[in-house]
């Protein structure tokens, strides 16, 4: 990881050395980045490598002094040494630009940073990204839209959020709707040029050392450039829109006004809320927090599993209630399709982690493409198994509690070696990158509404809505069947089987008495004579047998070989 961490970069800077002219201000020196700044800071790939290159080797260098602290029992200078270094990363973020706070937003949302000073420091990238001059705001929306004072009966000179690839501002028709204007930062798109020819070199590199990075940069980009067009945010709102109002009338997004949006700027409604992470506010408006948790959890159970279509960044910035309770969902740049089949294979999961079934977990894995080949299914279903007994993959019937503070015995814990095995067998396509981020990052969000959110068992009671009625019970009732056809046939491999019971000898032992005593002649050889009788008893023909003399006794003869044979 160090070595990645210092050669990636430096070796993309020696690439670009013939376009590096002059310094840029180092991310030390505090103060509110600027878009004249991003834009310079991009045009210097030396500088923006080594930036790169400095901000990696300063977390690794926090870390590792963290721990030492930590070895030493100081654990309150661990904590400031770690919020120090968070503070000086998200200070880095921010001076390096837009695709970089990109970054950093997607990593304060991973669950396994909540509550680090990491996450703390990090979060300032969700919505106080520092805002760029109103003026050129304002400039910027009457170039696309002609006549500001004829549009606009007032305009709100302070914006109400800024984020990385732009701002946010306050305004009023003539005709006294109120609007929010999105209007994007200047320069932005050469700015995602520089940063993507960047992003591809080190891909390339690291795609050495770990394949599939190249496949993956090239989605994040496509998804990227569709982010800085707000046309296309706009159809996806009225997407998300139309799929919503059909199944759940809790979820609200802002009207678009179409005929004043343009590539760069996007009029929509403007609909307040309170902020998801503006915890004390939710409760001193009495919302339940744990309701807006499984809301949440639902509305992306039918974004993956019923539309097909989902939004794949929703951290806190972009949610919000309002005073009924309704969730409301702001941004809609980054959006993402699903065919049937992987529609299918993650609903399929997500059920087979509730029932703890490890085949039907292969059978999902299947139907959603993610298996190489030449995989061996009972491998991946012995690892899958086993994260099931341990508690490493969990339900709500099989949560562990957190101050257990016991170890997988040598017994029930799968061997390192095997578990890279199998993790060999599986070949991750680059969309369901953006269902694993999505995932992260709305179990960060609802773990702070709930401490005790869990996505996969938000989702159980929501099945039977997500499937259909006829199709869940169906589909019950086929797995019940199949049970009991299991159950009937004495298959081993079902999971549905009650255990053996031990063998009379076990089970003698156990009751701690002496079994049957047996007798010697019991294990005598038989004779030669008796092997040749039974011989001639089994070579002897059989003997047809006659029909009975009495009509009566005819007739149940017959029906009795009829039924038998029915």
């Amino acid at each position: 990881m160090l070595r990645l961490a210092v050669v990636v970069p430096v070796c993309v800077a020696l690439q670009t050395r013939n376009q590096c002219v002059r310094v840029v201000p180092s991310a030390r020196s505090r103060g509110p980045a600027t878009t004249d700044e991003w834009e310079r800071y991009a045009q210097r790939p030396l500088r923006r490598s080594l930036a790169l290159s400095k901000a990696g080797l300063g977390v690794l260098w926090a870390r590792q002094r963290a721990r030492r602290r930590e070895r030493r029992d100081d654990k309150v200078r661990a904590d400031e040494i770690r919020r120090r270094a968070a503070e000086d990363l998200t200070d880095r973020l921010i001076r390096l630009g837009p695709t970089y706070v990109k970054l950093g937003q997607i990593a304060s949302n991973r669950e396994e940073l909540e509550g680090t000073p990491w996450a703390r420091a990090l979060e300032r990238l969700q919505d106080r990204v520092p805002p760029f001059d109103s003026a050129l705001a304002k400039e910027q929306i009457e170039n696309e839209l002609g006549n500001f004072s004829g549009l606009f009966k007032h305009f709100d000179v302070e914006p109400l959020a800024a984020a990385s690839l732009g701002q946010v501002h306050r305004a009023t028709l003539h005709s006294g709707e109120e609007l929010a204007i999105k209007v994007q930062r200047p320069g932005l798109r050469g700015i995602y040029d520089r940063d993507a020819a960047v992003i591809r070199k080190i891909a390339t590199a690291v795609d050495r050392f770990s394949p599939g990075w190249t496949e993956l940069c090239e989605d994040s980009i496509r998804i990227l450039y569709r982010e800085i067009d707000y046309r296309r945010e706009a159809e996806n709102a009225d997407r998300f829109a139309r799929d919503f109002a059909k199944y759940a009338a809790w979820v609200v997004t802002p009207k678009i006004y179409h005929d004043l949006t343009t590539e760069t700027v996007l009029v929509m409604e403007y609909l307040p809320g309170i902020s998801l992470k503006r915890l004390d506010a939710l409760e001193d408006a009495g919302l339940d927090r744990v309701g807006l948790a499984e809301k949440l959890a639902r509305a992306y159970l039918l974004q993956f599993c019923k539309f097909g279509f989902f939004n794949t960044d929703p951290h806190a910035g972009n949610l919000a209630a309002d005073q009924n309770g309704r969730l409301i969902v702001y941004d809609f740049g980054q959006a993402s399709d699903l065919t049937p089949n992987q529609s299918a294979g993650i609903l399929q999961t997500i059920e087979a982690i509730i029932n703890m079934d490890a085949s039907a977990c292969v059978d999902a894995f299947e139907c959603m493409g993610v298996l190489k080949p030449d995989y061996d299914r009972r491998a991946i279903v012995d690892v899958v198994q086993t994260n099931f007994d341990t508690g490493r993959v969990k339900t709500r019937a099989s949560k562990v509690p957190e101050n257990n503070n016991s170890k997988p015995n040598s017994t029930t814990a799968p061997p390192k070696n095997q578990d890279k095995k199998v993790i060999g067998y599986f070949e991750l396509p680059a969309s369901y990158a953006f269902v694993a981020r999505a995932i992260s990052q709305l179990t960060g969000v609802g773990v702070a509404l709930d401490p005790d959110f869990d996505f996969i068992a938000a989702s159980a009671p929501l099945l039977p809505e997500v499937k259909g009625i006829d199709t869940y019970f169906r589909d019950e009732l086929f797995k019940r069947w199949r049970a009991f056809a299991d159950y009937l046939g004495g298959h081993r491999d079902s999971p549905f089987l009650p255990s053996a019971p031990p063998p009379r000898a076990s089970r003698a032992v156990i009751n701690n008495y002496p079994p049957p005593p047996t007798k010697k002649e019991d294990h005598a050889q038989p004779s030669e004579t008796t092997l040749a009788a039974a011989a001639a008893a089994a070579t002897k023909p059989r003997r047809r047998r006659r029909l009975p003399r009495s009509w009566r006794s005819r007739w149940r003869w017959w029906r009795l070989r009829w039924w038998r044979w029915r």
